[in-house]
């Protein structure tokens, strides 16, 4: 075998092995490298090279543009030598199919099979080559990078909170994950986005008790109510002082207390603002080792209350504690396609329903809120909102707020 022949070969190995890191390393997620780092020294090497993509990419693709020009230029030498100048089409027709099966094509689709495996094995020889190439690196990336100032800013992709759940919706479509566990997961990652207005009970369906109460009264109110900590008010019924177990006011009645005032029996508040998002308040009921907050207004007065069990149903959904407790979803797709939705519905479950985005609107983080927005009125049963996330019928007003509509999740612009 000649020496231009088997140069031939070497220059067609290096080719199919530029081709597959290439491939290989573009191929990896975020989640691969971290797995491969964990691993060892190898996985070490991918995550250094695969936090520099400009100079990986460019390292590789001088190597392989230099071993295809050289396997070229080989293979031709070897042809005229043997057949003349008549054979230099014929050459650089087989070459081109050559390295295009064995230089690209090939290698390429095992990287894309195994390649975390592929990465692993050509990461030492693609760490080389950023050493022994770095000086046309440096130049080719200077120029590639004034040219691409002229088509405007470089922007990068990143691992962002809508990515995520953009995620798990396919990894459900795909049949991945089941629909309760991707539902379940992508409220986690909207416990970030979404605020304590979304989830409170508003201060009109607020049950609360005077400070004045007896702790035999309380008790035998929050037993028609079914609560178990209560708000207490002084004066007025937006001015909240204290919190009471009922509990705390059963054990006063059980040792013959029982006309003694919640004002003595009641405790401090934990009291929080309605843009606090749901996820620092889940931590901060951890923290303090608290299961209920007081939601209060710009001015000081009540707007609501929020407990760990309205943070625990925006991720698994409604919890139901007796057989007697009224069904009720917040959101109901029907048959033909449509929704029935709660007024209090989070917008940002509507939003990803319609595959569009959540208005930036702060004191609007629910339906009724969206739908009275939308009118620019107090909404009644039959208006219906055309908004960009789609069309809301409203089916059922109570108190001048909207708590149900029927919504089709049709886009309009």
């Amino acid at each position: 075998m000649s020496a231009s022949l088997l140069g031939v070969i070497i220059c067609l190995v290096f080719s199919a092995l530029f081709s597959a890191g290439e491939t290989a390393f573009t191929s990896l997620t975020v989640f691969q490298i971290e797995s491969l780092k964990r691993r060892g020294a190898g996985g070490t090497i991918v995550e250094r090279l695969a936090r520099k993509p400009d100079e990986l990419l460019a390292t590789i693709l001088i190597g392989n543009n230099i071993v295809n020009i050289t396997a070229s230029v080989l293979a031709t030498e070897w042809a005229m030598e043997r057949w003349g100048d008549w054979s230099l089409g014929a050459v650089t027709g087989v070459m081109t199919l050559v390295i295009l099966i064995f230089g690209e094509v090939t290698p390429k689709r095992i990287a894309i099979a195994h390649n975390e495996a592929v990465a692993s094995a050509l990461a030492p020889l693609l760490l080389f080559c950023t050493w022994l190439f770095k000086p046309l690196v440096v130049a080719v990336n200077t120029l590639s990078s004034l040219i691409t100032r002229l088509f405007g800013k470089r922007s990068r992709d990143s691992l962002s909170m809508e990515t995520m759940v953009q995620m798990m919706s396919i990894a459900e479509h795909m049949g991945i994950i089941d629909y309760a566990k991707s539902s379940m997961v992508k409220n986690v990652l909207r416990l970030g986005s979404t605020t304590v207005q979304a989830v409170m009970t508003h201060r009109i369906d607020v049950f609360s008790l005077a400070a004045s109460t007896s702790a035999d009264a309380a008790c035998r109110l929050a037993s028609e109510a079914s609560f178990s900590r209560i708000p207490v008010y002084e004066g007025d019924s937006e001015n909240i002082v204290g919190i009471v177990s009922i509990r705390d006011a059963v054990v006063e009645v059980l040792n013959g207390r029982g006309d003694k005032r919640l004002a003595g029996i009641m405790v401090e508040p934990l009291f929080i603002l309605p843009n606090k998002p749901i996820g620092d308040l889940f931590t901060l009921f951890k923290k303090r080792k608290e299961t209920f907050s007081v939601v209060i207004d710009e001015y000081g007065g009540l707007a609501g209350i929020v407990t760990v069990r309205d943070i625990v149903e925006e991720i698994v959904g409604e919890i139901y504690e007796g057989s007697e407790e009224e069904s009720r979803e917040r959101i109901e797709k029907r048959v033909d396609g449509s929704y029935i939705v709660s007024g209090d519905a989070p917008l940002a479950v509507i939003a990803e329903i319609s595959g569009g985005e959540a208005p930036n609107l702060p004191y609007v983080q629910t339906v009724a809120g969206y739908i009275a927005w939308s009118l620019d009125r107090i909404p009644v049963p039959g208006d219906v909102a055309e908004t960009p996330l789609g069309r809301f019928t409203v089916t059922l007003v109570e108190a001048n707020r909207v708590e149900t509509a029927a919504y089709r999740p049709e886009r309009v612009e």
